[in-house]
């Protein structure tokens, strides 16, 4: 398949959890669909796009250890955004337990998409193989912790097994592309519409999910 094909793939992916983080985010009002965050998120999808297609983003020579640290300090902006814009500070903290974990359901299909590259040799086989299960894997748990949590069914062992699962996926291959297969990947590589999208936004969702677990643990205790 021509590389056309992959960045479609990754732009049509981005959009679709573009999509569902909206609906997620207006479960508990009423309705009411945040349009400012999904142009927001669109805008820098569109950024993101043009540097990673014409290969602005990164010098091709950056090294494992200071592409790693460009990840982690996207992770970190990403961060302040979401907590230093009053609006949606507030709305994060008012999500429920069930909607944090519905955001991770999205990466069911996120692992479908790794699965089919590794099959098609556009990434390494035994790296797409397991980060596509896992990603998989990490949707499922979301989606099962929701439910239980959804239907008083004791689920926080589960929502804490999800949220741990989920974040060491992130971690793992996150850490997996820079300092393993970064020469082979470039830096500009189709998996960069994941990894500077959606794997931030998952990463804090993850832990305002444990943040809320741990503070519920402690009015319980109390």
């Amino acid at each position: 398949m021509s590389a056309n094909f992959y960045v479609i793939s990754a732009i049509a992916l981005d959009i679709f959890m573009i999509v569902y983080t909206l609906w997620v985010l207006s479960l508990n009002q009423q309705g009411k669909m945040p349009w400012s965050i999904g142009l927001g998120l669109l805008l820098w999808l569109v950024v993101l796009h043009l540097g990673l297609s014409n290969q602005l983003l990164f010098s091709p020579q950056i090294s494992g250890v200071a592409f790693l640290f460009v990840i982690f300090a996207g992770v970190g902006l990403v961060g302040a955004l979401l907590f230093s814009i009053k609006p949606i500070r507030t709305r994060l903290l008012e999500l429920t337990q069930e909607q944090l974990l519905l955001f991770q359901g999205i990466r069911v299909f996120f692992g479908a998409g790794f699965l089919m590259q590794a099959a098609q040799g556009h990434i390494p086989l035994v790296f797409g193989v397991i980060d596509g299960w896992t990603h998989i894997t990490a949707g499922f748990l979301g989606l099962a912790a929701a439910f239980t949590v959804s239907k008083n069914l004791y689920g926080n062992s589960r929502v804490l097994f999800a949220n741990l699962f989920g974040l060491a996926d992130i971690l793992i291959v996150a850490s997996s592309i820079a300092l393993i297969l970064l020469p082979e990947l470039t830096p500009h590589h189709t998996m960069m519409y994941a990894v500077f999208l959606p794997a931030p936004l998952w990463l804090w969702f993850h832990l305002i999910s444990l943040w809320k677990l741990n503070t519920q643990a402690r009015l319980v205790a109390a």
